[in-house]
């Protein structure tokens, strides 16, 4: 399954009958945590400014935190201001370091959201100053970026005491390692720097007897396809509905693949672009294509944000019905998964505007001031 990365505009739909109105509003997800009821809402009020708060449960819940964390001018900022701003490659070279922590909150479609919190590299989140277990807790992902131009033994020391501590106290993190601004090496050289680190790095947890702690490794760079794949990845890991929503395209694809009509399909995750061009997918969203090769591609909106794209043989396509059937039945499944997640929404967003009632965090500790 496929993830594009990016922001989405809300769409304002037609006006419908009541069940289509309820409908749309379980598969939209609109108020993902992003609406002006949300607890961001509150975090980002004048009277919150400079505050982080790491121990939000709807946020840790529902949006899943990603920590970007390396040495200075490893190329983190960069990485973000591609992916997530559409920056031109060539633009983060005038980017100067950052240095306060930055959250990006990310919605691009009823699964894809979460957070990424960009650590300068400067500071030592572990100085007694921070309360770092309390930024560990709540953590779906650890991106540790590691500059394989440079000389990364130093790297290699703070990942390995990053992980190490970030485990102790949440043993249900991913832990990503980025061998980014491979652009400058030869291939043989990229192959031969992600061999070196991927032993260096495992051998410093076998020793340290932290054999059962998994690290992915990446090699990326921002001018090209790589850094978009890689987090893709990333993001993929903390989607809570993808194991089920894998399971229904399998079961589809094992029912509709024994018709002569269907060629194969393939399941599709789309935005919308940044800037806003472009519009969601409505419950009209429907292209019938024919292609060079004798084949028809037939696509049906899933929801707002999703499509189910088919190919078929354009001489079998008389056996669109059937195919429209299935795919209803598919589309009630993932309108069904969704309709309970809300669920489990709208009572975490309930129980987050309680705290915020009460001015201090669930577990009575107070936030991090920057």
């Amino acid at each position: 399954m496929s993830q594009v990365l990016g922001k989405s505009q809300p769409q304002n739909g037609d006006d419908g009958d009541e069940e289509e109105e309820e409908e749309e509003e379980l598969v939209g997800l609109a108020d993902y945590g992003d609406g002006p009821d949300s607890s961001d809402a509150d975090l980002d009020s004048g009277a919150e400014e400079g505050v982080l708060d790491f121990s939000d449960p709807f946020s840790s819940e529902v949006k899943p935190r990603i920590l970007l964390m390396g040495l200075r001018r490893s190329g983190k900022s960069s990485i973000q201001k591609v992916v997530f701003h559409k920056m031109s490659p060539n633009e983060t070279l005038f980017l100067e370091s950052t240095n306060k922590i930055c959250r990006e909150d990310v919605s691009n479609s009823s699964f894809v959201n979460f957070q990424i919190w960009d650590f300068p590299g400067q500071i030592d989140f572990f100085d007694p100053t921070f309360d770092y277990e309390m930024i560990f807790r709540g953590t779906g992902a650890l991106i540790f970026v590691i500059d394989s131009q440079d000389d990364y033994m130093e790297a290699l020391a703070r990942l390995h005491l990053t992980v190490t501590r970030a485990y102790k106290v949440n043993t249900d993190i991913n832990f990503e390692v980025f061998i980014h601004k491979v652009d400058g090496l030869s291939d043989d050289h990229k192959i031969e720097t992600q061999r070196d680190i991927h032993q260096r790095a495992n051998d410093d947890l076998a020793d340290a007897g932290l054999e059962k702690i998994h690290l992915s490794f990446y090699l990326t760079s921002i001018y090209d396809h790589s850094i978009f794949e890689a987090f893709s990845k990333v993001v993929q890991k903390l989607i809570p509905q993808l194991p089920t929503l894998e399971n229904l395209l399998n079961i589809f694809i094992s029912v509709i693949s024994s018709f002569p009509a269907v060629k194969y399909v393939l399941f599709s995750v789309l935005s919308l672009k940044e800037d806003g061009a472009g519009t969601p997918y409505d419950k009209e969203s429907t292209a019938i294509i024919k292609l060079n090769n004798t084949t028809v591609l037939y696509l049906k909106e899933v929801t707002k944000f999703l499509a189910l794209v088919c190919f078929v043989r354009e001489e079998s396509f008389e056996r669109k019905g059937l195919i429209d059937y299935n795919f209803h039945c598919f589309r009630k499944a993932i309108h069904e998964v969704f309709e309970v997640r809300m669920k489990v929404v709208k009572s975490r967003k309930a129980q987050n505007r309680l705290q915020k009632k009460k001015g201090a965090t669930p577990n009575g500790t107070p936030r991090v001031l920057l």
